[in-house]
């Protein structure tokens, strides 16, 4: 057996949140992710929040155990830069978080294969972006 046979794909990234409901629940109001299970950790323990994409991507949302620090990473950070969120209409999809108020990183950077692509922050500040290709990968 090779790698490929062993590892057959990626299930979800997670997120560790100081307010998992909160982020969940913008993920679900903002990105149009919708609740797949709510976990309950049981008693004293912390829910998670599994949550779909529309593309089947998933993402696992649950509570830190430090609510220290607050330092937003850079895409170039060493570890894991950011959640690249696909897009159908790019112009339509910036207008719509600049309108609702989510924090941009800036203006439309330009990305290879003529993808159009722009930076954002959760409200936990981590690292997202909207991404457009006219031909996909």
């Amino acid at each position: 057996m090779d790698a490929a046979d062993l590892f057959t794909g990626m299930e979800h990234i997670a997120i560790a949140a100081r307010d998992p409901a909160r982020l969940a629940e913008w993920y679900v109001a903002t990105l149009g992710f919708r609740v797949r299970k709510t976990l309950d950790g049981g008693p004293g323990k912390p829910q998670a929040h599994l949550l779909e994409s529309g593309s089947g991507a998933w993402v696992e949302i649950f509570v830190a155990d430090s609510v220290k620090g607050g330092v937003e990473r850079s895409n170039t950070d060493p570890g894991l830069a950011h959640i690249a969120m696909v897009v159908s209409d790019f112009d339509a999809a910036q207008a719509f978080l600049d309108k609702v108020g989510v924090r941009s990183e800036g203006a439309e950077r330009a990305a290879p294969l003529g993808a159009r692509v722009r930076f954002y922050r959760d409200p936990e500040g981590n690292l997202f972006h909207i991404l457009f290709r006219p031909k996909a990968l």
